[in-house]
C-alpha cells in the first residue's frame, strides 16, 4: 500500500546540514500553523544577532512566505508544498 501525504512543511537547514522537517496538512489551519513556525524560527534566529544587524519587517515576512525560503548566512529554512 502506498500512502501520499498532501503536506506543507517547514525545513531547517544550518550550515548545509539538515536540522528538522515540520510537515503539517495542506489545508488552510495546517498551511497557517505552518507559516506561524516558519515566522517564529526566522524571529528565533534573528533575536542574538548583533544590534545593527539588520531585522526582517512585516514586508520581508510576506516575501519569505510567497517565496518559501529565508536565508542568512549558514542559515536556511524552506516552506515547500510535498503530495
Amino acid at each position: 500500500m502506498r500512502i501520499k501525504l498532501n503536506t506543507v512543511n517547514v525545513i531547517e537547514i544550518a550550515n548545509g546540514e539538515f536540522q528538522s522537517l515540520r510537515a503539517f496538512a495542506n489545508v488552510p489551519k495546517g498551511n497557517k500553523r505552518a507559516e506561524k513556525l516558519f515566522r517564529r524560527l526566522i524571529e528565533e534566529y534573528e533575536k542574538p544577532l548583533p544590534k545593527d544587524a539588520p531585522r526582517s519587517d512585516e514586508e520581508d515576512f510576506e516575501s519569505y512566505i510567497e517565496e518559501g525560503l529565508y536565508e542568512r548566512t549558514g542559515y536556511e529554512l524552506l516552506l515547500t508544498h510535498s503530495v
